[in-house]
C-alpha cells in the first residue's frame, strides 16, 4: 500500500481524527469525488447534515490533509438506524457490538494511490480500539475499487440486497476476533453473476477473496475452517 507524493507533500501530510471545523471540507470532497465517479447508483449522495451528525457523536471521521487541503477521509459510524442495522442478516444479536464503514472519499487525481485502503485500515483499528467486535460496509457490485479494497482489508461479502432507493449492494462484514484460516474448498463466481453469488450465499458461503482473470472480476466464496 503506497501513497505517491512528493517529499514536500509527504512531509506536510497531517493524519488526524477530523472535527467540526473540517465539515465543509469533508462535504466538498464528498461532492467532488461522487461527481467524478458520476454514478449515484454506486455511491449514495450524503448531505452536509449527515457529516455534522457523525461529528456530533454518531461516529468519527478520520482524514489526511496535504498542502492543498483535505486529501481523503473515512467515516466510522456506530449510531445506526433500524434501516441501516444489518444484525439480522449477519446473524448477530442486539448484544453484538457493531460499527459501520460509512463511506470514504479520496481527492480525484490521486485515486490508485492506496489512500482508500488506508482509510479502511485506519477505521478498522479505530473500531477495534473502541471495543467494536463486528464491522460492516455496503458496496455496489459495480464499484470495483470499493469492494476489492474492502475484501483486501478483510471484509467478506455476506449478502446481496437492494438498498438506498433500490440500488444493488453487497453487505460486507468481518468479525475482528475471528482469525481462523479459510477452507481449501472454494468456488469462484463472476461479479456479474448475481444469481450465482446468491446461490453460494444461501449455501452459507461468503466472498472472501477476488482475482482479475483476463478482465473478469472473479470472487472466491468459501467458509472458515471449524
Amino acid at each position: 500500500m503506497t501513497v505517491t507524493s512528493t517529499a514536500a507533500e509527504t512531509a506536510a501530510m497531517n493524519w488526524r481524527v477530523l472535527g467540526m471545523e473540517d465539515v465543509e471540507a469533508i462535504y466538498r470532497l464528498h461532492i467532488a469525488a461522487t461527481d467524478a465517479v458520476g454514478r449515484p447508483d454506486f455511491i449514495r449522495p450524503e448531505t452536509l447534515e449527515f457529516f455534522v451528525k457523525m461529528l456530533s457523536g454518531a461516529g468519527i471521521i478520520v482524514g489526511v490533509h496535504d498542502l492543498h487541503g483535505l486529501l481523503a477521509y473515512g467515516v466510522l459510524q456506530w449510531d445506526l438506524s433500524i434501516e441501516e442495522d444489518p444484525r439480522p442478516a449477519l446473524q448477530l444479536t442486539e448484544a453484538d457490538s457493531l460499527a459501520k464503514l460509512a463511506g470514504a472519499s479520496v481527492r480525484p487525481g490521486t485515486w490508485g494511490s492506496g489512500l482508500h485502503r488506508r482509510m479502511i485500515d485506519w477505521r478498522r483499528e479505530e473500531a477495534r480500539a473502541r471495543g467494536f467486535r463486528h464491522l460492516y460496509a455496503t458496496s455496489a457490485p459495480g464499484n470495483e475499487r470499493s469492494w476489492t479494497n474492502l475484501i483486501e482489508e478483510g471484509l467478506q461479502i455476506r449478502s446481496i440486497r437492494q438498498q438506498y432507493g433500490g440500488h444493488l449492494r453487497y453487505v460486507m462484514a468481518t468479525d475482528l476476533e475471528d482469525t481462523r484460516p479459510w477452507s481449501c474448498q472454494v468456488s469462484w463466481c463472476d461479479v456479474k453473476d448475481i444469481a450465482g453469488q446468491n446461490t453460494m450465499l444461501a449455501q452459507g458461503l461468503v466472498g472472501f477473496a477476488w482475482e482479475n482473470r483476463e478482465g473478469r472480476r472473479m470472487i472466491c466464496y468459501g467458509q472458515r475452517q471449524p
